[in-house]
């Protein structure tokens, strides 16, 4: 087959990236990735954990650890949903022309579309990030040509507000950590299913943002709720935030993320009791208390119903 013989001129990502004195440009072939297996990847922006590969989709879960800051400009030639899975680090980043608009977080969906170049600025830290990536052909099937996105979609993209896609990946890191027989076929049904949603989502009439949630005041929430320590969130302090009635708020927050505000504050509160327990050895008491859990008995019986595990056995099984 000789439908992938473009690649040599044209790299999967096209990555220039700078750290203190040092630069380089890391040209990502997929094909030959997955041909020499992943473990055998390594370089200055990422480590490759484990992937699976198959003639349509890709799925790679990566983890950089890394003492410098770095700066770096990325142009996907792919189509690309990624998603963080814990950091250390922080990241902001957006497109060239309107500078670093975004902060990642844990937990948050990045929609990158084929040729559209991103700019991400990075503090010393660990990341790991699972991402799963598309034959553009084959993903056009799905949704079209993307090259006349609007304006406020593209915006949309750097933070893709689906649920779904968000838990489609972490399946898919489950699968990429631990294939199963049927892995091939788990990765196209899965990945078959997050550019369905991707294109119900470019399909949808924009509306009147007149009065909702600006980039802006999203933001404001995240870096709230990321900093928020020994105490529970609260809707009505996130209303009283971006200047709302907390009915209001609830309100115009649904209609902009398509989740309820309380959905959200879990799954944000979910993907922070995560990362403590990967990324620190504290004890559950004290992550409780981080949290805002009355007790660590609250805080067990609440992750329990949200994974089915509790804490401990999440912290043994990773």
């Amino acid at each position: 087959m000789n439908n992938h013989n473009h690649k040599t001129h044209e790299p999967d990502f096209l990555v220039d990236w700078e750290a203190d004195d040092s630069h380089g440009i890391e040209r990502i072939d997929l094909e030959q990735l997955a041909r020499k297996g992943a473990f055998e990847y390594s370089g200055n922006l990422r480590n490759a954990m484990a992937s699976l590969h198959t003639d349509t989709t890709h799925v790679e879960v990566s983890d950089l650890d890394h003492s410098s800051p770095m700066n770096l400009t990325f142009t996907p030639n792919r189509t690309v949903l990624s998603t963080l899975v814990a950091a250390t680090a922080s990241i902001e980043y957006g497109y060239p022309e309107e500078n670093l608009v975004r902060t990642a977080a844990v937990g948050s969906v990045l929609f990158m579309l084929p040729g559209r170049e991103l700019q991400a600025r990075i503090t010393p830290g660990r990341l790991c990030a699972v991402t799963c990536s598309f034959d553009n052909d084959y993903a056009a099937q799905f949704m079209g040509p993307l090259a006349t996105l609007t304006h406020a979609q593209l915006h949309q993209a750097l933070d893709f507000r689906s649920s779904l896609i968000s838990s489609i990946l972490l399946r898919l890191m489950q699968e990429a950590l631990a294939p199963g027989a049927i892995h091939q076929r788990v990765v196209e049904s899965l990945g078959h299913a997050m550019l369905t949603e991707c294109a119900h989502w470019l399909q949808a009439p924009e509306q009147d943002v007149k009065g909702a949630f600006t980039a802006r005041e999203f933001q404001m929430i995240e870096h709230y709720l990321a900093g928020l320590t020994g105490k529970a969130p609260n809707v009505a302090d996130l209303a009283a935030l971006c200047g709302f009635s907390e009915r209001y708020f609830a309100k115009r927050f649904r209609e902009f993320s398509g989740v309820p505000i309380s959905q959200y504050i879990k799954a944000v509160q979910l993907a922070k009791a995560k990362s403590l327990l990967l990324e620190t050895d504290l004890p559950l008491k004290e992550i409780a208390y981080r949290l805002g859990f009355s007790s660590t008995a609250n805080f067990t019986a609440s992750f329990r119903t949200a994974t089915g595990i509790t804490p401990g056995q999440f912290r043994k099984s990773q």
